[in-house]
């Protein structure tokens, strides 16, 4: 336990002895935290808009004219077979020629003699099934069925949302993994300057038997306690930013930053691993 307590000792001393080092340090943990953080969350919530868009997401199936009642009820038994697809809506002609009513307003048989519009479905597809690929092979496998004249769903609407979507998740992996590897590195060279000064009392401690974990133990203390200290700031940091956000400026974009404990806690922890990586690296190849 003395041992324990020394070393623990030598880590917060080595953090002030650091002084400006340690503050930078500190600085950048925590501005790359405070990146991290907001890019989660704004991650977050576009996944959750995506999603939401895709909800109402539908499958239109117009049948044959022709098609008798026995026909378009087989029809919907194999529709409700289909474990891709969450729900399933009729439109018969009349409900058709009603909502064409709604939406032009104008009576369909005003213009024509008889209604031209045929039966249809409409489907919606579970949430794992949302996705263009999963679209076009249940399409492809419906169009086959002799009653389907005509499958229309928005293609290219599909194929945008999810072309875009790929693009902004990579581009926010690459910067947390660029500001993730900034903080280890900056976390390295600020370990690095200290063991640099304090070289000749390493020295000193070789040459009487300190084991290299003994000697390592105080730097990775140090380094793990920047890693803490800039998590925790940034978490206070973005709590008091969404503080302001969600009190006085979400009402002119209709947005809210929602997080809960759990996330100032992965902060927390991402900060305290960043830490102890980076000292720990630094003091492996010195020793070395």
């Amino acid at each position: 336990m003395n041992v324990i307590g020394f070393l623990v000792k030598e880590g917060f001393r080595g953090l002030i002895r650091a002084k400006y080092a340690s503050v930078f340090s500190v600085i950048i943990i925590t501005l790359s935290l405070m990146m991290i953080g907001m890019g989660y969350v704004i991650t977050r919530d576009m996944i959750f808009a995506v999603e939401n868009i895709r909800s109402r997401f539908d499958v239109d199936i117009f049948l044959k004219p022709d098609a008798d009642e026995q026909e378009i009820q087989r029809f919907h038994e194999t529709l409700r077979s289909y474990a891709e697809i969450d729900r399933i809506h009729y439109i018969s002609p009349d409900s058709a020629a009603l909502k064409f009513q709604q939406e032009f307003g104008e009576d369909i048989f005003n213009i024509l003699d008889e209604n031209p519009l045929p039966p249809s479905f409409k489907i919606q597809l579970k949430p794992m099934f949302r996705n263009l690929f999963s679209v076009e092979e249940i399409s492809t496998r419906l169009s086959r069925q002799s009653i389907v004249d005509e499958i229309k769903y928005r293609k290219r609407f599909l194929r945008l949302l999810e072309r875009y979507q790929r693009i902004g998740l990579l581009a926010l992996l690459g910067l947390y993994a660029v500001l993730t590897l900034i903080s280890i590195i900056i976390i390295s060279n600020s370990i690095k300057m200290t063991i640099f000064a304090r070289r000749d009392a390493i020295t000193t401690m070789k040459l009487i038997g300190a084991t290299n974990a003994f000697i390592r133990a105080p730097f990775i203390i140090e380094g793990t306690l920047q890693g803490i200290i800039g998590s925790a700031l940034a978490a206070f940091a973005l709590a008091a930013l969404f503080y302001v956000f969600n009190h006085y400026i979400h009402s002119l974009l209709e947005y809210q930053f929602i997080v809960s404990h759990k996330f100032h806690m992965a902060l927390l922890l991402l900060g305290c691993l960043g830490g102890f990586v980076g000292s720990r690296r630094a003091i492996r190849r010195f020793l070395k």
